[in-house]
């Protein structure tokens, strides 16, 4: 009997997550593959395996394609896609007539990787039943995701949740309009890397500083007061939504057992009703599962 799937296609920074999925969203054959600094010929060669991984699929079982989801960087338009900074050249592509025209007619559904991350948890896990919810990713980069109803909420223009761009003080006088990120140029995984060896010395990856400081007072006093600016800035988020849970994903969830106790500590004391606080349950393969649940559901 042929199996009605789904593809599922992951844009990330350092690599892209290529999935084939049943209708229950398990999935079927899988492969990786690096971005390279070439925007165009990452999306070419993407799409190539993309093709590849589908026939793959076809000759271990009969496999019907009934959509494509696909999670990718920033705010896609069918013009380019903004808000994407970390790959050259990116902001330039038509993406979605790339796509569409590679699979047509089978349906296409685009949508932001840290949203595409927070519906993987809401259909299948940490945010399911949680109303409204919050989806954290705290990684290279640096968004959120609001869950009201069980949908993930996109905003006027898709970019709901963009606290990356939130100002540090009120003096801060430079912000989107001039290509910066003031909150995650301050707090995001790499910038803390970079900015650890520039004012400090230490050139270590974003979680092995945050573990170090707990062995060296030095780097504890840099650090401690990032993760401070950090839970400030999410103490509002959760004022503001009063959310039955604030799930937290990315690559610094890994370090959790220090970060979280600076989110506890903020929201008991300032938030009226503080909510729970949770690591994702995909917090290795979140934007590929999203954009399967995407390529299930057609819509965020």
């Amino acid at each position: 009997m042929e199996q009605e799937g789904v593809l599922a296609i992951d844009f990330g920074g350092t690599k892209i997550a290529i999935a084939t999925a049943d209708l229950q969203g398990r999935i079927i054959e899988r492969q990786n593959i690096r971005t390279v600094p070439d925007a165009k010929r990452t999306v070419q060669e993407a799409l190539r395996q993309a093709v590849h991984l589908v026939h793959l699929t076809n000759e271990h079982q009969a496999f019907r394609l009934v959509g494509v989801g696909v999670g990718t960087m920033g705010i896609t338009d069918e013009d380019g896609v903004r808000l994407a900074p970390n790959v050259p050249g990116w902001e330039k592509l038509r993406l979605p007539a790339w796509i569409r025209n590679t699979f047509a007619p089978i349906p296409v559904f685009l949508a932001n990787d840290v949203k595409c991350a927070a519906l993987a948890e809401v259909s299948w896990g940490a945010l399911k039943g949680m109303d409204p919810g919050i989806f954290v990713n705290l990684g290279t980069g640096l968004a959120a995701a609001l869950v009201v109803g069980g949908r993930v909420i996109l905003g006027a223009h898709g970019a709901s949740g963009e606290i990356a761009y939130h100002p540090l003080t009120p003096d801060d006088v430079r912000g989107v309009r001039h290509g910066v990120a003031p909150l995650e140029e301050f707090v995001g995984g790499g910038s803390l890397k970079r900015r650890a060896a520039q004012e400090i010395g230490i050139d270590l990856e974003a979680g092995e500083l945050l573990r170090q400081s707990q062995h060296e007072p030095r780097l504890l006093s840099w650090v401690d007061p990032i993760l401070r600016v950090l839970a400030f800035h999410l103490t509002h988020l959760a004022i503001m939504v009063d959310p039955v849970r604030i799930v937290v994903g990315g690559g610094l969830v890994n370090v959790r057992d220090i970060i979280f106790p600076y989110l506890r500590q903020y929201f008991d004391e300032f938030v009226p009703f503080p909510p729970e606080v949770v690591p994702a349950f995909f917090h290795r393969d979140a934007g590929l599962m999203g954009a399967i649940a995407l390529g299930l559901s057609g819509r965020i």
